[in-house]
This record gives C-alpha cells, structure tokens and sequence, in this order.
C-alpha cells in the first residue's frame, strides 16, 4: 500500500521507464530494411542444395587423392625399351660380324680360348648396353606416371577450383546483407534489451516509492505520537480530528502493526496532503482511544491508537 503513497506524492528513481531515442531508431531501421533480395536468394540456395541432394549420383564430387597411370608407366617403359632394341640389335650384329672377321685374319680359330674370350667380353658389353636400356626404360616410366599424376592433381584442382568459385560467389554477393531472420534477432535484442532495461528501472522506482511511502507513514505516526505523547505529559488529552466525514480523497496507504488502516487524504477545504487513521475504524478496536469534540466530529488519541 505505500507504493501507492510515495507514487502520489512523485517519489521513487528517476530512472528511465521508456525506450531510449537512440533504441526507437535502431527498430524504426530494422522495421524498414528491406531483406526480399537476401531472402530469395537464400530460398533459391535452400532449393538448389534440395534439388542437388537428388542429383548427388550424376554430379561431380571434390577431389581429395589423385592417382598416376600405371598403364602410363608400363606403355613408356616397353616403348623405350623396344627404340632401344631396335638401335642395338643392329649394332650387335654389326660388332658380332666384325669381331669374328677380325680374329680370323688374326689367326684366331674359333673355339680356341682366345676366340671365347674375345666374344664374352663383346657379349658383356652388349649386355651392359641392354641393361642402360633397360634402365632409360625405367626412368621413362617414372616420368610418364608423374606427368600423368601431374595432370590428375591439375584437372582435380581446376574442379575443385571451379566449385569453390561458385560457392564463394554466392557467399560474396550475401556478404553484409541481412535475412529476415537476421533482421527479427536483432529487432528482438534491441526490444529484449530495452525491455530489460526499464523492467529494472521501474522496479527500481517502484522501490524507491515504496520506502519513501514506507518512511513517510512512520514520520507521520510518529509525529503524531509524539505531539500526544507531549500533551499528555502537559496534563492534556492529546486527540486529533479523524472523522471520515471530515475528509476527502481518501486513499490506503499501509497498515499500523496493531492492524489499524493508515490513510493518505486531505482535510475539506484544504488541497494539503495529511497521513493518519479513520476515526470510525479506530472506535472498533480500541474505543478508548477515540473520543468526541463539541461539534460531534470523532477525535483519536493516537498516542493510544497508536500502541
């Protein structure tokens, strides 16, 4: 009941318990952002992604490993070899024929040990030629598996290259534009924040009321005592005029600790705020502390009402 009180008479914080100027312009903003564009656009990337999840089989998925030929590697290999071939058995013919001449106008008869000699070491170094072949063969192989892994990782890269580009086109043309969604967050955490803010400022205020009207009752019952308390002890009957049909605007403003209604009013013909008891309501519980003056009006002894 003293919030009642300290609100009539403008106590409490001064905290604010409206929108900020700078919150009303931030929502009048967001009220008026047009997000058509973003939201299309997201609606078509939602039903393209829908419609490209039923395509998953027939379309073409990153790359993430790549592969050399080996087929590559086995073709370069026997080709190489074979051009080898094709030059050296000529020339071992040619080296066998000469050989075999020139030991016999040397006297050298064949199947003697100089003849064997002769052809093995010719026979050695004919296979020391097909095995630098052999290994040109080789080499050639490694070289055509690594110009074709060379040209896996460069087509996979140039697919992965080509989706990312697209993606991140979309992503760019998104950039710094705002959805509906986004729009309807942040409209919520300005109001939420505003919101917040003046429910804690007007529980603060209320607060406030509520003391000052929690302190005024206790001045004014206390003041009233006291002047009784005074009187008495001046050999006076201390009483206070608190007929109800003395009074206007009568309004219950907290509870005395005995039960006793207190009341905020005005006296008729006075715009002067007063705190006290109804003497009416007073006469119910405790009758020896009210009594009547001349012109019939209740007065109440508050140093006994009060107790």
């Amino acid at each position: 009941m003293s919030k009642a009180i300290g609100n009539i008479f403008g106590a409490g914080g001064e905290a604010s318990t409206s929108m900020y100027g700078s919150e009303n312009e931030i929502l009048k903003y967001l009220n008026n952002y047009d997000t058509t564009n973003y939201d299309n656009t997201l609606k078509n990337l939602v039903s393209y992604a829908a419609n490209a999840s039923n395509q998953l089989s027939n379309m073409g998925d990153y790359n993430f490993s790549v592969d050399g030929s080996d087929a590559a590697r086995q073709r370069a290999e026997q080709a190489t070899y074979q051009s080898y071939l094709d030059k050296l058995h000529p020339q071992f013919a040619n080296q066998t024929s000469d050989l075999q001449a020139s030991l016999a106008n040397k006297g050298i008869s064949i199947g003697s040990e100089a003849y064997s000699r002769a052809m093995s070491d010719l026979q050695d170094s004919q296979n020391a030629a097909l095995n630098q072949a052999a290994y040109q063969a080789t080499l050639a192989g490694q070289d055509a598996f690594s110009n074709s892994l060379a040209d896996e990782l460069r087509s996979a890269g140039f697919s992965n290259a080509a989706q990312t580009s697209y993606i991140n086109q979309l992503l760019q043309a998104l950039q710094n534009s705002y959805s509906g969604y986004d729009i309807a967050m942040d409209k919520f955490n300005v109001q939420y924040g505003a919101d917040d803010r003046i429910a804690n400022n007007r529980a603060a205020n209320a607060q406030s009321a509520i003391n000052f009207g929690n302190d005024l009752i206790k001045s004014g019952i206390s003041g009233y005592q006291n002047a009784s308390s005074k009187a008495a002890g001046a050999g006076a009957v201390a009483a206070a005029a608190s007929d109800i049909r003395l009074k206007e605007n009568i309004t219950a403003v907290g509870k005395l600790d005995n039960g006793l209604t207190v009341y905020l009013f005005n006296f008729k013909g006075s715009n002067t705020p007063q705190i006290g008891l109804i003497a009416q309501e007073v006469i119910e519980q405790k009758p020896e502390a009210v009594v009547e003056d001349s012109d019939g009006y209740l007065l109440v002894r508050y140093d006994i009402a009060c107790q």
